[in-house]
């Protein structure tokens, strides 16, 4: 059977979390914006049916109209709310959290408080990633891996999490690029890299405040670990 030549296409982050939702899984996207993600899944069989949610009602609307223009709207549902409030833990499978801060994924996992460990998250924080990893481990998530997809001149990272109970360690240098150092590609060391240039450069500005040189030391031998984990070292 060809693909729906009215599917949507992907930009590069899109497409790297549909290629991450597992085959067969009844899908979420929070935070659906113009739907596009949930119409490709279902559109293509990658997933029987589909949730999109928004807090907003413009959004949804457009999630709507593009379920419908391709041919999905029987399958795609359409759910106003915050976060995962309009779910149940049972009517889905995979989870997206896309597009948004890291502190706001945190606070949508935190509000829900699913428990089942068969979920899968998958969360792409727009900033404050480090916050959010913070968060999964303290909160009895396991982040399983991590990837990364540059679009539109930025890197971002896409996290694929399941709710274990139990709370791992988080160092600052996890913090700062989590699983990423596993995933051996090039966007994996674009995102390792900014991360690293972000860090020194917080060190300049310490070193040109009084009283915080200490802090500023820090930060660069922070910067220093984080390339480490790709092999290289600061300049």
């Amino acid at each position: 059977m060809g693909q729906n030549s009215d599917l949507p296409a992907l930009d590069g982050r899109l497409a790297l979390i549909a290629r991450l939702v597992r085959p067969g899984s009844v899908v979420a996207d929070i935070g659906s914006d113009h739907g596009y993600l949930v119409a490709w899944l279902v559109g293509t069989n990658t997933c029987p049916r589909g949730y999109a949610c928004d807090i907003n009602r413009q959004p949804l609307e457009h999630s709507r109209a593009t379920a419908e223009r391709c041919g999905v709207a029987d399958r795609v549902t359409a759910l106003l709310g915050g976060g995962l409030s309009r779910l149940r833990e049972a009517d889905v499978d995979d989870i997206v959290i896309a597009g948004m801060g890291g502190d706001l994924i945190a606070q949508i996992l935190g509000d829900a408080d699913w428990q089942g460990p068969d979920k899968r998250y998958l969360l792409q924080p727009m900033t404050r990633a480090d916050e959010l990893r913070r968060w999964l481990c303290a909160n009895g998530y396991r982040i399983e891996a991590e990837h990364a997809a540059c679009a539109r001149r930025f890197c971002y990272a896409v996290l694929t999490v399941r709710r274990t109970g139990e709370a791992t360690p988080c160092d600052d240098c996890y913090a700062a690029v989590g699983r990423m150092p596993e995933c051996d590609c090039e966007d994996a060391r674009i995102y390792i890299r900014h991360q690293a240039a972000v860090i020194l450069k917080k060190a300049s500005g310490l070193e040109c405040s009084r009283g915080r040189a200490a802090e500023a030391v820090r930060c660069r031998a922070l910067a220093a670990r984080i390339l480490a984990t790709i092999g290289e070292e600061t300049t």
